[in-house]
C-alpha cells in the first residue's frame, strides 16, 4: 500500500523566555512517500542553545540526505555480465523497437541476482543510519564549544522521525517526544531520558506529578552538554491510512495535557493549522518555555 505524507511545523518563543532555542524541521520527497521530521530543544543559555539544535538539524538532515534520492538516480551495481544472446544492439534499434523491447521473463525468474532484504534486516539497517547521523550532529556541538568558549556546555534534546516504505523510525534523546494518533487514540513512541520519567517507571510518582515535580527539567542524556557518547533510542511502527504523527518539544507537551493532544490533532486534517492551534494552546497554558511542533498526516 502506498502512503502520502501531508507535514507543517511551527516553533514559537513562547511567553516567558526572551529567545527561541528550539529548531524544527520537515523535509517530504517529491512522491510524498519518504519524509524526514525533526524537533530539537536547545539548551546552554543565550544563543548557544540555538545554535546546538540548529546544528542538530543540519548535521541529521546532511547525514540522511540519500533517502531523497531517486531511485533512477541511485547508482546501480551489475552482478553478472548477460550472454552474448542477450546483448541488445544498442547503435541499431530504431526508436519504434525501444519502445517494444521485452524482458525475457523466464530469465529474470531463473537467473536474477535481486534479492528482497529481510524486513529486520532493512529496519536494523536504518535505525544504525538514524542513530550514526545522531552520533555525527553530537560530535559537531561538541566541537563547536570547544572553539567557542561562550558556548561550552550548549546541547540539546531532540526527537526524529523517518518515514519510508509504510514505516516510521523514531528516534529520541532527552525529553522532547514523538506521539502516534490513531482511531482517536494517542501513543507515546518515546521514552523521556529524564528524572520524572525515571520516577514513574519505578512507580514513585504518578504520570501526573510530571507536570508539576520540581525537577521535571531534568534530564540524563542530550546532545552535546559534554556527552562525549551518545545512545539514542530508536523505535519503528507500521503505519496506517488516517494516522498522524506530533513531534514537540517538552514547551508543547507539559503545557498541553494529552486529552487536549488528542482534540486538537482531531479536530481537523490541516496540518498547518493543527500546528497552530497546538502553539495557541501552550501559549494560553502559560507558554513557559519555547514551543514547537511538527504534525505528520498520513493519507
Amino acid at each position: 500500500m502506498s502512503f502520502k505524507l501531508t507535514a507543517a511545523f511551527k516553533t514559537d518563543v513562547g511567553q516567558q523566555r526572551e529567545q527561541n532555542e528550539d529548531n524544527a524541521y520537515t523535509q517530504v520527497a517529491d512522491n510524498h512517500e519518504v519524509g524526514l521530521f525533526i524537533v530539537a530543544d536547545g539548551m546552554g543559555g543565550y544563543q548557544a542553545g540555538e545554535v546546538a539544535s540548529r546544528i542538530a538539524v543540519e548535521k541529521i538532515c546532511d547525514a540522511l540526505k540519500t533517502f531523497f534520492v531517486p531511485v533512477y538516480e541511485q547508482p546501480t551495481v551489475r552482478l553478472a555480465p548477460i550472454s552474448e544472446q542477450e546483448t541488445i544492439r544498442l547503435n541499431q534499434i530504431t526508436p519504434d523497437e525501444q519502445a517494444t523491447i521485452k524482458i525475457d521473463q523466464a530469465r529474470l525468474e531463473k537467473g536474477s541476482k535481486t534479492r528482497r532484504l529481510p524486513e529486520s534486516s532493512v529496519a536494523k539497517s536504518v535505525e544504525e543510519q538514524l542513530k550514526a547521523a545522531i552520533r555525527q550532529a553530537n560530535k559537531a556541538i561538541l566541537a563547536y564549544g570547544e572553539e567557542q568558549r561562550g558556548a561550552r556546555g550548549l546541547g540539546c534534546t531532540l526527537t526524529m522521525a523517518l518515514v519510508q516504505d509504510g514505516q516510521v523510525y523514531v528516534a529520541n534523546v532527552g525529553d522532547s517526544r514523538t506521539y502516534l494518533l490513531r482511531s482517536g487514540e494517542l501513543l507515546q513512541l518515546t521514552k523521556d531520558h529524564s528524572l520524572v520519567a525515571k520516577l514513574v517507571e519505578t512507580n514513585q510518582i504518578s504520570e501526573d506529578d510530571v507536570y508539576t515535580h520540581p525537577q521535571r527539567n531534568l534530564i540524563y542524556h542530550s546532545l552535546g552538554a559534554g556527552h562525549k557518547t551518545v545512545d539514542p533510542d530508536v523505535f519503528h511502527e507500521t503505519l496506517q491510512p488516517g494516522d498522524k504523527l506530533l513531534l514537540c518539544s517538552d514547551g508543547l507537551w507539559e503545557m498541553v495535557r494529552k486529552p487536549a493532544l488528542i482534540q486538537a490533532l482531531n479536530e481537523q486534517n490541516d496540518v498547518e493549522q493543527i500546528c497552530g492551534n497546538l502553539i495557541n494552546l501552550a501559549n494560553a497554558n502559560g507558554g513557559e518555555d519555547n514551543i514547537s511542533a511538527v504534525v505528520v498526516r498520513v493519507s
